[in-house]
């Protein structure tokens, strides 16, 4: 018997159709001996044809090979040359030996339950054809983007499901080539849609594509890009020149900056923003209208390939004419309620001296908590710059200055599982 295939990891199983599939994905014909003893059970045979059939089908380099076969498309060669029956009885004085026909490179053994077609050396298929370029056929990215030099990453592709004349069946039945840069090294444990694990030696941009065989055509798909870095940039900071900006006379032009960058070994190149207007270590935004929220975005490089993001401090815009809502006295009993959460501007009308000459100095804003009952008494929060945080009654120190002539201040607060809060300014 054919000892290669029925030893150890190397055998998977036998085809429906006779061949052997291995788990390296080749296909072996089997000896005539292998036959003979197969033939005994036809139950497990059976079994063991379904599983060859579906490991070389779910096995790409398996499938690849002989898809035509797989599919029907493909018909092999065969000649008669019966094999007796391992049941019926053909010995010599009582004895089990038997004689067999010449056999052929492809033969095909007639049984009364069952025939069986035997295959040596399939056609691999092959479609022939240069791949189709079509993205819209899926689209294709890496699972990290960036990654630093030497860091491994995998590409994966997913297919359209509104690609004309899509078929999910088809889809599970694709095999993937991956193509990748000059320099990449895969360590080969890629399988069906997605890649191995790519690792890159160089730093910089770098692409890839992935050939899907599909119903028999070779259909190519760009890649989108991966920005491999190299010489890391660390510690920026990107600040407003003005942290709240009031459009009540008209608009106010917001300023940010850069600063504290650090990279090893290389030297700052340049800056990419998204969101503000500029080409170096700054760049602007006007607010116009109440409410107007910016949030920039800057990528910072390097002369090693390096391209790191960094956001910016959010900036939005408020507007003294329109407030949402207005402090004209000190002391809870002219407190203001708040109920669920706020994000809103209020203005502080309270008169001046309030808080003895010149009106120097800080004051206490503070917010008392409605429980509502469930709450739990914690809030959080925001009056201008300065944070809130605390429990059932929580303070915040501001200037006395910002309490008179018509200041506003954005106000953000979060009652959690409180009905709200009752806020005022204190002594």
């Amino acid at each position: 018997m054919n000892k290669k295939l029925l030893s150890g990891l190397a055998l998977v199983s036998v085809a429906a159709t006779g061949f052997w599939a291995c788990g390296e994905g080749n296909i072996n014909g089997k000896d005539l001996n292998d036959d003979i003893a197969m033939a005994s059970n036809d139950q497990d045979l059976q079994t063991l044809k379904d599983n060859a059939l579906d490991e070389c089908r779910m096995t790409p380099d398996c499938y690849a090979k002989y898809q035509g076969y797989l599919e029907g498309t493909e018909v092999p060669t065969s000649v008669d040359n019966p094999v007796p029956d391992v049941n019926s009885s053909n010995s010599n004085g009582g004895g089990n030996s038997y004689t067999m026909p010449n056999v052929s490179s492809s033969i095909k053994i007639a049984r009364s339950s069952s025939s069986i077609n035997i295959i040596d050396n399939p056609v691999e298929s092959s479609s022939g054809a240069a791949p189709i370029t079509d993205d819209s056929f899926g689209t294709c990215a890496p699972l990290k983007n960036p990654i630093n030099k030497g860091e491994k990453v995998q590409w994966q592709f997913k297919a359209n499901s509104k690609y004309p004349g899509f078929d999910a069946l088809k889809i599970a039945k694709a095999t993937y080539t991956w193509s990748f840069a000059a320099g990449a090294v895969d360590d080969g444990t890629g399988k069906g849609t997605t890649s191995g694990n790519i690792t890159y030696a160089n730093s910089g941009a770098t692409t890839a594509s992935v050939t899907v065989l599909y119903d028999g055509t070779p259909i190519s798909v760009a890649c989108d890009p991966l920005q491999v870095n190299g010489a890391a940039i660390t510690g920026c900071t990107c600040e407003p020149d003005v942290a709240i900006p009031d459009v009540a006379n008209g608009p106010v032009t917001v300023t940010w900056s850069v600063s504290k960058c650090a990279t090893v070994g290389a030297t700052i190149t340049g800056y990419e923003w998204t969101g503000a207007t500029g080409t170096g270590e700054s760049a602007t935004a006007a607010f116009s209208e109440k409410d107007q929220e910016i949030t920039p975005t800057v990528v910072v490089s390097n002369d090693d390939n390096t391209k790191q993001s960094f956001t910016c401090s959010a900036v939005k815009a408020i507007d003294a004419s329109k407030p949402d809502y207005e402090f004209t006295d000190q002391g809870n009993t002219n407190a203001i309620p708040f109920v669920g959460n706020v994000d809103a501007t209020v203005v502080f009308n309270l008169p001046s001296g309030w808080h003895g000459a010149g009106d120097a100095g800080t004051c206490t804003f503070a917010c008392q908590v409605d429980r509502g009952g469930t709450g739990d008494g914690k809030i959080t929060g925001s009056i201008g710059t300065v944070e809130i945080v605390g429990g059932d009654y929580v303070t915040a120190t501001i200037d006395v200055a910002n309490t008179i002539g018509g200041k506003s201040l954005p106000f953000v607060l979060n009652v959690g599982s409180n009905a709200g809060a009752s806020c005022f300014v204190a002594w």
